[in-house]
């Protein structure tokens, strides 16, 4: 009887560790397709790829989310959206947390300043209020001041033309930006620096 017992607890034992393994390969994997485009460092390397290091882990976990469940397309990077629709709810915790903890830094791009002081005058009346100052870690915003120009525009772009889900609060003014607001916008958050 004692062996029995020796046995079963060691097999339950095993079979533990096992799962353990399989969720930490798993978890493993998931990092690596992620690392692939945003890099080992959050930042990746591509001009329509965001720098995703330093958001808050929640804004981070919402964005997956919202590519999981087909709210966010993705036109320029279909990758994207099949890898997030593999991932489960302990991976999607797993990863935010993991880019949330890296070290947040602006895409240092060029810029129109022109064009800057434009958009900052379209941020201040339309984005601020959300947006704010992006301050990295800022749980209630997502790192706008910074980002890669590629990005940035091509989101825009989705967004002013209702192909990217959003807010209601959102939508009222991103719907009625033109191309030149966009690119004005664009430049305004690529001449943030630290």
């Amino acid at each position: 009887m004692n062996n029995q017992r020796l046995i079963s607890a060691l097999l339950t034992v095993g079979a533990l560790l096992a799962g353990g393994l399989q969720a930490a390969a798993a978890d493993d994997r998931a990092l690596m397709m992620c690392v692939n485009c945003h890099g080992q460092d959050g930042r990746g390397g591509d001009a329509n790829t965001p720098i995703i290091a330093g958001i808050a882990d929640v804004v981070q976990e919402d964005a997956l989310y919202a590519y999981i469940d087909g709210d966010r397309q993705c036109p320029t990077a279909p990758i994207m959206c099949k890898m997030a629709q593999g991932l489960s709810e302990d991976q999607v915790t797993s990863l935010a947390a993991h880019f949330s903890a890296l070290p947040w830094a602006p895409a240092g791009e060029d810029f129109d300043a022109g064009l800057a002081e434009r958009g900052k005058a379209i941020h201040d009346s339309g984005c601020a209020i959300c947006h704010g100052g992006d301050e990295p870690g800022d749980p209630n915003s997502s790192i706008l001041h910074g980002q890669r120009k590629g990005y940035l525009r091509t989101a825009l772009q989705q967004y002013a033309a209702g192909e990217r889900k959003q807010l209601p609060a959102m939508e009222k003014n991103t719907t009625q930006l033109s191309a030149d607001d966009i690119e004005a916008l664009v430049h305004f958050y690529a001449s943030y620096r630290e």
